[in-house]
């Protein structure tokens, strides 16, 4: 009698091996976050490729139990944070962005969901840490911080500056949650797509960021507006967006021009590390957005889309 398996038998047997092995990387990349807190970025930008993967491959089910399951490991092995961070955090990121990829809607609209999924996370993990923090959201960030500086400082004036900084702080939580949000769901999306490109799976990407562009009037309107209304918290997180959106936008300018004078991978990142590491230029490019969203110092094509 021939025992060799049916196709559908080895196509199940791929299919589990896919699966265990993407809670194996999604388990990974959680013992080297706790363990290793410098490569914490790296791995927050990693964590949602195996989930969209597997959704391309094997459906939305199978992806709502590979979350299902690494939260529970993450939260037995690691601690419960690590169990509300997989399900509300890198697997609500993936699991939308997969989402969207399956429904067969726009690259744009791809990245749009994948961000608004990041910051909705963003939300969502904050409101679930503070629960156990009677001071709420804004109590929780501050503690958190004061915790950790207070303790190496022993000028009083130093304090109260400290004291005067975590006020303004706890203003802007929306606003940074925000940013982080964005900054972290257009990563993962344009890491996802690298993955796709390499894997040769056809999924179209949205354009660099060294091609966007921000709707001049609305950008400029809300700049005006939220400069008039900073003392209210509402402006004051609105200017906190703005500016960090015209950044982007200059940000974009300069990769547009780098990429443009070389094709030179590693220039690319010598030009983001520069932008990381030396403080004038973040204020620069600013600047360059500003002047960006209403001459088109790139002469792009689609205009002011």
């Amino acid at each position: 009698m021939d025992n060799k398996p049916s196709p559908s038998d080895q196509e199940e047997k791929e299919k589990r091996k896919q699966f265990l092995l993407s809670l194996a990387v999604i388990i990974i990349l959680t013992f080297i976050n706790v363990s290793f807190p410098f490569f914490n970025l790296a791995v927050i930008l990693l964590w949602p490729i195996p989930i969209v993967n597997l959704a391309m491959h094997q459906g939305m089910q199978k992806a709502t139990m590979l979350v299902a399951s690494a939260a529970l490991i993450n939260g037995l092995l690691f601690n419960p944070l690590m169990g509300l961070l997989t399900v509300a955090g890198f697997g609500f990121v993936g699991f939308v962005m997969a989402g969207a990829i399956l429904e067969k809607l726009s690259a744009f609209k791809v990245l749009l969901m994948t961000t608004l999924a990041a910051i909705a996370s963003n939300f969502i993990i904050l409101a679930g840490i503070s629960l156990g923090y009677e001071e709420g959201i804004a109590g929780t960030v501050q503690s958190a911080i004061a915790d950790n500086l207070i303790p190496i400082l022993e000028n009083g004036e130093m304090t109260a500056i400290l004291e005067a900084q975590l006020a303004v702080i706890s203003l802007i939580i929306p606003g940074v949650l925000i940013i982080s949000g964005i900054l972290t769901g257009v990563l993962n999306y344009y890491l996802v797509h690298w993955y796709f490109d390499i894997k040769g799976i056809s999924v179209k990407a949205y354009n660099s960021i060294s091609y966007w562009r921000f709707p001049a009037i609305i950008l400029s309107l809300g700049l005006v507006l939220s400069i008039l209304f900073r003392g209210n918290p509402v402006g004051l997180n609105l200017l906190v967006i703005i500016i960090f959106l015209l950044f982007l936008q200059g940000f974009g300018v300069g990769l547009y021009y780098v990429r443009k004078k070389t094709k030179s991978f590693f220039l690319n990142w010598v030009y983001i590390l520069l932008v990381i590491m030396i403080p004038v230029i973040p204020p620069l490019l600013f600047l360059i957005g500003l002047i960006d969203l209403w001459f088109d110092m790139r002469k792009l094509k689609y205009g002011n889309n």
